[in-house]
């Protein structure tokens, strides 16, 4: 059976956000996992108005698609109130997929993302796990350090690092997609940590694609 992965979110303060900017949220939110269908097929649905589940069906991308998603979301945010999600990244095979209803769906990588999903708290946005426990362990710190630097980007930082992370463009190449100059881009993204973040994006997408998947 596959691997793939799921992702459990809701909007952080939900509440707080003016009626007027909810479908610029909505329509956000699914351009980010349009934006992100390049690396395979992404199913989302969002309930509630402000909860979603993905499928997404390249797990070695799934970790990538997470941060892109808080990334993407902070970029977009009106001045008058940031938005961020909460979410968990469950890792694993899928026993029930229900074409019409991803919520409805079943199997491992919806039961971890819903645990860790549960387990999320108001000091912790971002949880990780898989069915292999010294992958658990190791990403389990890196995970932490991480989501306290995703907490903290501002608006600016987080448009420079959705194209770096979607794209892998040069510092040049955002720049003048984000009509900046080069020096502009670069403390944005030194700020941003975009270094420490592709580190740890691509220390999790070597490690999983040694697993059988």
């Amino acid at each position: 059976m596959k691997i793939k992965g799921v992702i459990t979110g809701d909007i952080i303060q939900s509440t707080h956000i003016d009626p007027a900017d909810r479908s610029l949220l909505l329509d956000t939110i699914n351009n980010i996992v349009y934006d992100t269908e390049k690396w395979g097929n992404v199913r989302l649905d969002i309930y509630r108005g402000d909860s979603f589940q993905i499928i997404i069906n390249n797990p070695v991308k799934a970790l990538r698609t997470v941060l892109l998603l808080r990334i993407g979301l902070q970029a977009k945010s009106p001045t008058s109130f940031r938005w961020d999600a909460r979410m968990a990244l469950g890792i694993g095979t899928i026993d029930f997929e229900k074409e019409e209803s991803v919520i409805e769906s079943d199997g491992e990588a919806f039961r971890f993302s819903g645990w860790e999903f549960d387990k999320l708290g108001r000091s912790k946005n971002l949880a990780l796990k898989t069915p292999w426990d010294e992958f658990n362990d190791e990403f389990k710190v890196s995970t932490a350090f991480v989501d306290d630097i995703a907490s903290n980007w501002t608006i600016t930082q987080s448009q420079a690092l959705y194209l770096s992370l979607l794209t892998g463009k040069t510092q040049k190449e955002i720049a003048d997609d984000l009509q900046k100059s080069s020096q502009a881009i670069s403390k944005l993204l030194i700020g941003g940590k975009a270094n420490l973040i592709e580190l740890y994006l691509n220390r999790y997408e070597q490690l999983i694609s040694t697993k059988n998947l």
